[in-house]
C-alpha cells in the first residue's frame, strides 16, 4: 500500500509497465500517526491510500481488501466495496484529455491516449475530445494549499533533511511563488480551500456528463532520477508536465494509471479519472486497455 498525495501511486505505475490505483478520498483508511499529533488540512482532505500491481485484477482484489471505515482516520468513510456498484447504462461517456493549457504532451503521449481511446471505443464506451480547464486551476492551487502546510515542517526539515530535500523543496517554492507570491497569507490559504471546493463541484457536474476522463500520467515520457534537483528551471518543466498528478487530489477524485506500451525503452501509459466512489468504472476501463495493450512486466516471480 501507498499513499498519492501528489502521484506517489500513478507515476511509479507510469514509470513501471504496471497499474496503480489512486481510490476516492476515505475508502481506504489511512494511519493517522501518533494521537498527539495534527494532520495537515491537506493530508486530510487530499491523501489517498491504495495500491501497485502487476494487473488490473490484482489491483480489483487488493482494492476490496484494503477498503472499510476505521474511526481513527478522520477522512475515512463506510460505503460499499467498488464491486458491489450498480452498473451504469452503456455506452458510457468518456471524454478524451489532451491537453489543459498547462503543457502540451509529447508525441509518444498523444499516441498512446489516440490508442487508448481507439481501444475503448472498440469495447463501445462513446468517447469525445474535451475540454475541462478546471484541472489546471486544480494544479496551480495544489501547489499552494500543500506548500503551506509543508512549510509548518519546514525547520525540521533544514535541521534534519539531507542536502537533497533541501534542494528540491526550495526549488518547489521558487516555481510555486511565480502564482502564490513568496509567502501566502492566511487569507489566501483560505481562499484556496473555499476555491477548492467550487472546483470539486463543477467536476463533480462535468461527470455527471462524462463519467470517466481518458488523460495524460505525464505529458512526457518518464524522467530522470532526481530530475526537480538538476535546476529551478528543470523543476519548472517538471512540475508542468506533471500537472494531472497534483490537480487530481487537489479534488479528490479516483483515479487509475495502465500501461499501454513502451516508448524509446520507456513504458508509456495514460490515467483515467472517474466519479467519485465510481472505481469499479476505472477498473473496467483499464482491463479494457490492458486487454489491447497487453502487460508490461515480462518478470516472473515464480521463477526466479
Amino acid at each position: 500500500m501507498v499513499n498519492d498525495f501528489g502521484g506517489s501511486i500513478r507515476y511509479p505505475a507510469y514509470d513501471c509497465g504496471i497499474v496503480g490505483i489512486r481510490p476516492t478520498v476515505g475508502r481506504v483508511p489511512s494511519w493517522v500517526g501518533p494521537t498527539d499529533v495534527d494532520e495537515s488540512m491537506s493530508a486530510q482532505t487530499m491523501v489517498a491510500q491504495g495500491p501497485l500491481a502487476r494487473s488490473v485484477d490484482d489491483l480489483r482484489l487488493v482494492l476490496d481488501a484494503m477498503s472499510g471505515f476505521d474511526a481513527r482516520d478522520p477522512s475515512s468513510v463506510s460505503v460499499p466495496p467498488h464491486s458491489a456498484n450498480p452498473p451504469m447504462l452503456r455506452p458510457i461517456r468518456v471524454g478524451l484529455l489532451t491537453d489543459v493549457g498547462v503543457v502540451r504532451p509529447e508525441p509518444a503521449i498523444r499516441e498512446a491516449l489516440d490508442s487508448a481511446a481507439s481501444w475503448l471505443a472498440d469495447a463501445g464506451y462513446a468517447v469525445e475530445p474535451i475540454e475541462l480547464p478546471l484541472l489546471a486551476e486544480a494544479w496551480r492551487l495544489w501547489w499552494l494549499l500543500a506548500m503551506e502546510d509543508f512549510r509548518r515542517i519546514m525547520p525540521m526539515v533544514e535541521e534534519l533533511g539531507d542536502d537533497a530535500i533541501r534542494r528540491a523543496a526550495s526549488h518547489y517554492y521558487e516555481v510555486s511563488k511565480a502564482w502564490w507570491s513568496v509567502q501566502p497569507g492566511l487569507v489566501d490559504y483560505m481562499n484556496g480551500y473555499a476555491r477548492r471546493g467550487t472546483l470539486i463541484a463543477r467536476l463533480q457536474q462535468f461527470l455527471e456528463r462524462y463519467p470517466l476522463v481518458l488523460l495524460p500520467v505525464s505529458a512526457e515520457l518518464p524522467f530522470e532520477q532526481d530530475a526537480d534537483l538538476a535546476s529551478v528551471e528543470r523543476t519548472r518543466q517538471v512540475i508542468a508536465v506533471q500537472w494531472s498528478m497534483m490537480a487530481i487530489p487537489l479534488v479528490g477524485f479516483p483515479a487509475v494509471a495502465v500501461p499501454t506500451s513502451v516508448s524509446d525503452g520507456l513504458p508509456l501509459g495514460v490515467q483515467l479519472l472517474a466519479q467519485r466512489f465510481r472505481e469499479d468504472l476505472l477498473l473496467d476501463a483499464a482491463e479494457v486497455i490492458e486487454g489491447r495493450a497487453g502487460r508490461f512486466t515480462p518478470i516472473d516471480p515464480h521463477n526466479r
